[in-house]
């Protein structure tokens, strides 16, 4: 199966095996060069070091067998945007008489090489690469010369085709020469003559101001095998970037962002990929705390083999903190001020079309259920809740449930600076998937945590979100080795803690409180020794999560049903987004873990990120 040029790129970038030979340029300008002969005004520029070993590399790699195996590759196929370029890419062979595909890139791709996308629905772009004149004219491109117009842009020859696509609505044109030392290929004209003009004596037309004014200004900065550019104020405005980018925040976190640099190096370990992000004016990415090398590495002694998830954060404040244990214990409550768009009939007297309402309504069990089965007699909690304390026939406040205030007067001890580290878990014989959750919290020197505050408020915390009223089940704490947990007989939600040296743990079931506390009492090895303090630090095992990921996603999925899910106008099987999708996605480029961790200074923000085999 073929695939196309932008796409080449984009899965290049995730899964190259190459190996970097570790010498770059002294100075940033040398690293960049080829950002000195693009035109001015694209929306991405992308550079590799070497793309004829990368292309070489990739052809042999498994990866890219088992990518266009898998059924993420097969998704994409039907994909709007991927048609698009198809069929554009197909109106351009058929004009210049040469396939364009990866067999074709590796046949052209030398050293040094560049592409930059100017306009993303007309397929606007050019690429450059370093190659030696004789390879270059002995290539399939310049033998179709003689079916081109030649044509001089100051003195240098280049090759023209007319090109129409999009049905006939659009005329491109396919452009190549041969100057400097370099192939040009541009799909426009213009793009051609601007970059042959560069490359004789770059200017204000040139690229370089703006990729260089970011690298300049990025710390660290150093190009490796892949390095990426992004306009990302330019790409918040494109409707196909707003469309398929599947974040969807375009208009929140990403509108914040001016520009960003992206370089990425592979070693033996894996694909380290290090960003830049600059911040328009107003919007300074400085944090006003930072977790320091030291307490990294204290964080990281807790955390068991078998968290799949850690996130470390720098004080938060006291407001944070109480939210971030009330959710790690009992979860999120859903918003009182919700209300269902549709709101059930009850004028109808067909009982029979009231039952399908029912049923219907409760096909999906989202924050409707929640609402419908509370029990009424609970005590309300949050904000939403403070009208409601007052009893209308005594006019005095009944007891707040409010976990997150009560707890926090208890937790003057701490420094609020914590740990989140989560796992799920499939019990042999049951057919849900179990989550489990911790939190673990950094206490002052020679501070003492009240426990009989901190029990009774969890207790009744528990009572009020688990418990039906007018019942009480029995609800006690018990030692477990250093751990306390709540012993309970009608509830599976649990709640356990334990005070280790200067620091609380607090999770939501025994089993993994006892873990945590086992791996800091074992010297479990830090995951990464952090060069300097930084804002946030996480890691994800991939491959430790998968399990429990594929048998969650394939239920809420419906893998496996009697009903067909065959497209009626295709006659193919749907391909289900998380279960299939996603999942043949990360089984294709055999990630086990990834590290990530984020520095803000300024007006810029860095990011590294591992990603392990």
């Amino acid at each position: 199966m073929r695939t196309r040029l932008i796409i080449i790129i984009a899965v290049l970038m995730l899964a190259i095996a190459h190996r970097s030979d570790g010498q770059q340029p002294q100075t940033v300008a040398d690293q960049l060069k080829l950002a000195a002969v693009m035109p001015r005004g694209a929306i991405v520029y992308v550079q590799a070091a070497d793309l004829s070993a990368l292309m070489k590399t990739w052809l042999a790699s498994p990866v890219r067998t088992r990518f266009y195996e898998s059924a993420s590759f097969k998704a994409f196929q039907k994909s709007h945007v991927y048609l698009k370029v198809q069929d554009r890419v197909k109106d351009f062979e058929t004009a210049i008489g040469v396939g364009i595909d990866e067999k074709r890139l590796a046949e052209l791709a030398g050293r040094s090489s560049a592409v930059s996308v100017y306009d993303i629905s007309k397929l606007e772009l050019v690429f450059v690469t370093e190659i030696p004149r004789p390879r270059a004219i002995v290539s399939t491109l310049f033998k179709q010369a003689p079916q081109f117009s030649e044509r001089s842009a100051d003195g240098t020859s280049y090759y023209v085709r007319d090109v129409t696509t999009d049905g006939g609505r659009l005329s491109q044109q396919f452009c190549f020469a041969y100057a400097d030392g370099k192939l040009f290929v541009t799909t426009t004209e213009g793009l051609m003559i601007r970059a042959l003009s560069n490359a004789k004596s770059a200017g204000a037309d040139s690229m370089s101001t703006a990729v260089l004014g970011l690298a300049e200004q990025a710390k660290g900065f150093s190009s490796h095998d892949i390095t990426m550019w992004l306009d990302q104020a330019q790409l918040n405005q494109n409707r196909y970037f707003d469309h398929y980018w599947i974040h969807h925040n375009s208009d929140q976190q990403l509108a914040k962002i001016e520009s960003a640099l992206v370089d990425l190096r592979n070693t033996r370990e894996g694909l380290i990929e290090q960003r830049w992000f600059k911040f328009g004016v107003g919007s300074s990415t400085s944090a006003t705390e930072t977790i320091s090398t030291d307490q990294l590495a204290s964080f990281m002694s807790f955390t068991p083999a078998s968290a799949q998830l850690v996130r470390t954060y720098p004080a938060v404040g006291m407001g944070g903190l109480s939210a971030a244990i009330e959710s790690t214990l009992f979860g999120n409550l859903p918003d009182e001020s919700w209300s269902p768009p549709e709101p059930p009939d009850r004028t109808r007297s067909n009982r029979n079309e009231d039952d399908r309402n029912r049923v219907e309504r409760y096909r999906r069990l989202d924050s409707r259920f929640d609402m419908d089965v509370d029990d009424e007699q609970a005590p309300k909690r949050g904000p939403a809740a403070d009208d409601q304390r007052v009893s209308q026939k005594t006019a005095e406040p009944k007891p707040a449930h409010d976990f997150a205030n009560r707890v926090g007067p208890i937790l003057t001890a701490a420094t609020t600076s914590h740990c989140l580290l989560e796992r799920s878990k499939i019990d042999a014989g049951k057919p849900f998937v179990r989550f489990e959750r911790a939190i673990v919290a950094q206490l002052k020197p020679d501070s003492v945590v009240n426990r009989e505050a901190l029990e009774a408020a969890i207790v009744d915390e528990l009572r009020a979100r688990f418990v039906i009223a007018g019942t009480q089940p029995r609800l006690h704490w018990q030692d477990e080795g250093p751990v306390r947990f709540v012993a309970q007989s009608l509830l599976e939600q649990g709640a356990a803690y334990s005070v280790a040296g200067n620091y609380l743990v607090l999770a939501s079931s025994k089993e993994f409180a006892n873990d945590i506390i086992r791996a800091a009492k074992s010297g479990n090895p830090v995951v990464e020794k952090a060069e300097a303090s930084a804002d946030f630090f996480a890691v994800i095992r991939v491959t430790d999560a998968k399990v429990a990921f594929d048998t969650l996603m394939s239920k809420l999925d419906g893998k496996g049903e009697r009903k067909s899910n065959r497209n009626k106008e295709e006659g193919e099987e749907e391909i289900k987004f998380f279960s299939e999708n996603l999942s043949s996605l990360i089984a294709a480029t055999m990630i086990r873990e990834v590290r990530l961790t984020r520095q803000s200074a300024g007006s810029i923000a860095t990011e590294r990120v591992a990603y392990l085999w």
